[in-house]
């Protein structure tokens, strides 16, 4: 690759109660430019009363080459029993400010002479992807200088997918970093634990990078401990 790009991830930022934390989040975020702006999903925790908010303060956010995302589980979750009608006003709503929710599909961005694929994935607790859905997104015909595959859960099938078809980066959130987090000598002792071994942070599959970010928001207990939010930067260049 010719330049360098500035990649931020972010992960589920709404919550009545942080206006100000969110705009400190998106405030933050902007003053480093980002090039692409990549979301993991989660605009909304529940309920519809905070669809058009999370779109609105979205729309603050800035970037070079855009702003996307790929759909989450509570995008499903608006309103309790009609998870397309969530999922449809989350995506339209945010369509309105120029971020597309992607639901599997791919975009080829180019950035000066490069070209970065992202793959967006659609894998929640309401819809498992099939494995020919998946076989399709993932095959290889861009040839791209970067290969990103961006979803909303880390998933053992998914990350051995990914790995198989020769990503670069692996992208997920969902995990809040464990939220809530006992630190103990040599182990930290999260409930996220049960759910998933990958709770934040790196992990290496050959070749293929998985990044777990932390984000921003909370999900059941309105606290964070020992899981502090973050902007997840990836800063990209030609080796």
């Amino acid at each position: 690759m010719d330049s360098k790009l500035d990649l931020f991830l972010i992960f589920k930022p709404i919550d009545t109660q942080m206006k100000k934390r969110l705009g400190n989040f998106i405030d933050k975020l902007n003053s480093s430019k980002p090039d692409l702006v990549l979301m993991a999903g989660d605009m909304i925790t529940s309920t519809p009363n905070f669809i058009e908010f999370s779109a609105d303060q979205l729309s603050k956010v800035k970037a070079k080459h855009g702003v996307f995302t790929c759909v989450g589980d509570h995008d499903n979750w608006a309103y309790r029993g009609d998870n397309e009608r969530s999922l449809s006003e989350v995506t339209e709503a945010l369509g309105r400010v120029n971020i597309p929710m992607i639901d599997n599909g791919k975009l080829l961005i180019g950035v000066d002479s490069s070209n970065i694929e992202v793959t967006f994935v659609t894998n929640t607790y309401v819809e498992t992807i099939s494995e020919k859905v998946l076989d399709s997104l993932t095959i290889n015909k861009s040839n791209a200088d970067i290969r990103i595959f961006l979803t909303h859960q880390p998933r053992e099938f998914m990350i051995e997918k990914a790995s198989e078809m020769n990503y670069d980066l692996y992208l997920c959130g969902h995990t809040h970093g464990g939220q809530i987090t006992f630190l103990f000598p040599f182990y930290n002792l999260s409930p996220t634990l049960i759910e998933t071994a990958y709770m934040r942070g790196e992990f290496n599959f050959n070749k293929m990078l998985m990044i777990v970010t932390r984000g921003l928001g909370m999900s059941l207990a309105p606290v964070r401990y020992n899981s502090t939010p973050e902007i997840t930067i990836i800063n990209l260049s030609k080796k």
